[in-house]
């Protein structure tokens, strides 16, 4: 389909001449594609009704799909249901066996079949999804998808656990690799990527010499989205893995926010009062890894003001973080640079059942002195 729209016009009519069998998840992309098609001189052109999603309603698993239909939403991917079952509204199937289908999907660590799709398993540079097998997830602390996999023994995003030399190492493959890019021109994004790990990692190191920093080889896996540790995020933070649904400890995440609202005993205090307007600085959950320095000067720490109170969960109705505006050291001389909002959790609910928060109130009285 891509080919017809930029290959030279004297190839198109090749294109043309050919039957064209379009097949997507739900077939709304099917009815523009054939649209664009035929509106390009292309007569033969057929579509599956309803796209596999109607597909395998109608024929389960024996049908000729093979695998699981990704569908771009909470259900994430289903596997094709036994003839004559249907799955519900929320893609659950009476019978779960597999009736045949197969696993076509392979770890991309060691090639043994795997197919369970997670928000959590993403690669380290592009944040695409990637399939790694539990065996796999064990031996590695970040993930590579296929595109980036040469990249698997330099480029991280968390450096806590190397020391300078590790680091050293990483910095000249990484700029072999950049410099390997010919022309600069067509790899121009790739070469961006690299330049800015590069950047990062020559601060690490940096930091590392003048004992700012230390290594911690026992620093906790991290989620790749948020930052936070394992502990506090399982990974399932972004899109639609971030909802009010998720179970977390046994309980539902929307079931769960509501009893830390009432304050019930053991999972957490209720969440605190803020309005906009208020004025906030980094609280006791800020991640500098994800948010920066809580400074934005040597000995000024950052202040800033709630523009927004709204709910950090996709779909929820519980609000649970906050917009801020930053500003600097005087409030009537906003920072350019600072001066777009940016999210924070208020109160969020980590999976261990405590509440999460990036920022916290300035006390009024400490404010008034600071002014």
């Amino acid at each position: 389909m891509i080919n017809i729209l930029f290959s030279p016009r004297s190839h198109r009519s090749i294109w043309v001449l050919m039957l064209w069998v379009l097949t997507f998840t739900g077939g709304i992309r099917c009815e523009k594609a054939s649209a664009m098609l035929r509106k390009r001189g292309v007569e033969d052109v057929s579509q599956l009704s309803g796209g596999i999603h109607r597909y395998l309603e109608d024929f389960g698993d024996q049908g000729l799909f093979k695998g699981k239909n990704f569908v771009f939403d909470q259900r994430v991917a289903l596997s094709p249901p036994c003839p004559g079952v249907r799955n519900n509204s929320e893609g659950e199937q009476v019978n779960t066996e597999d009736g045949g289908n197969g696993c076509v999907g392979l770890c991309i660590e060691c090639i043994a079949p795997f197919d369970e799709i997670s928000g959590s398993r993403l690669c380290t540079v592009c944040r695409d999804l990637v399939l790694i097998c539990p065996k796999c997830q064990s031996k590695l602390r970040e993930y590579h998808c296929k595109r980036h996999s040469t990249w698997k023994k330099c480029y991280f995003t968390f450096l806590e656990v190397f020391d300078e030399a590790e680091l050293k190492k990483q910095k000249e493959r990484l700029t072999l690799i950049r410099d390997g890019l010919e022309p600069p021109s067509k790899f121009k994004n790739m070469r961006r990527t690299l330049m800015r790990q590069i950047t990062k990692v020559s601060v690490r190191m940096k930091r590392l010499e003048n004992g700012e920093a230390s290594v911690n080889r026992d620093s906790p896996r991290r989620c790749r989205t948020c930052f936070d540790s394992n502990e506090i995020c399982d990974g399932l933070c972004w899109g639609f893995w971030k909802h009010s649904s998720v179970v977390r400890d046994g309980l539902q995440g929307g079931n769960l926010q509501n009893e830390c609202d009432k304050g019930k005993e053991g999972l957490s205090t209720p969440r605190l009062p803020i309005s906009i307007g208020s004025i906030v600085e980094p609280g006791p959950a800020w991640n500098e890894i994800r948010h920066g320095r809580t400074e934005y000067d040597r000995g000024h720490l950052l202040r800033g003001q709630v523009v927004e109170i709204k709910s950090w969960g996709s779909g929820g109705n519980v609000n649970d973080c906050v917009a801020v505006v930053w500003f600097g050291k005087n409030k009537d001389r906003l920072d350019a640079a600072l001066q777009l909002p940016k999210i924070y959790r208020w109160g969020a609910i980590a999976r261990n059942g405590t509440g999460l928060y990036d920022v916290k109130l300035v006390d009024e009285e400490e404010e008034r002195t600071r002014e």
